[in-house]
């Protein structure tokens, strides 16, 4: 209970955090105009909007990097999820059950045994493994973007 009330008060904050970032950037885009928009009606000369930062193919190669390891670090913190979560039931627990089962089914104690058995081994326990496969997207990501990078510069001088 404790874990799901901290997961949707991040939730809900990541959400106030973006809400407000997206708000600032909207309310200087707004000023800005406002700006540009007086000075057109005084005459005066109109400033000139915020300068980009120059540009350099070595954006790929950062934005590569970011996206891989983002990937990697997702894989292993889903891959340990995966095994803090997965629990294995006891033998008593499943004697337990198969006992329950003879009685309520009115069958033998081995028939019960193995039904309870099979049952355990069926029985998903925890977040599966499998899960983690979904950080090969931010990786994949990143390696077109090292891709691109790395044949960026051999592109380039074919052209010349």
């Amino acid at each position: 209970m404790r874990g799901e009330t901290l997961f949707v008060f991040l939730l809900i904050a990541t959400l106030v955090v973006i809400l407000v970032a997206l708000y600032l950037r909207f309310r200087n885009l707004q000023m800005f105009h406002q700006e540009r928009m007086a000075a057109l009606e005084k005459g005066a000369p109109v400033p000139i909007g915020h300068a980009l930062a120059p540009w350099s193919p070595r954006v790929y190669l950062l934005r590569g990097l970011l996206w891989s390891f983002a990937g990697v670090a997702l894989i292993v913190s889903l891959l340990g999820i995966a095994a803090a979560t997965h629990r294995i039931e006891s033998a008593e627990n499943t004697l337990w059950r198969a006992k329950n089962l003879a009685q309520s089914l009115n069958i033998s104690a081995e028939q019960a045994k193995q039904i309870a058995e099979k049952d355990r081994d069926a029985q998903q326990n925890g977040m599966p493994s499998s899960v983690a496969l979904l950080g090969l997207i931010p990786v994949a990501v990143g390696l077109a973007y090292l891709v691109f990078y790395y044949t960026g510069d051999k592109r380039r001088a074919d052209d010349v």
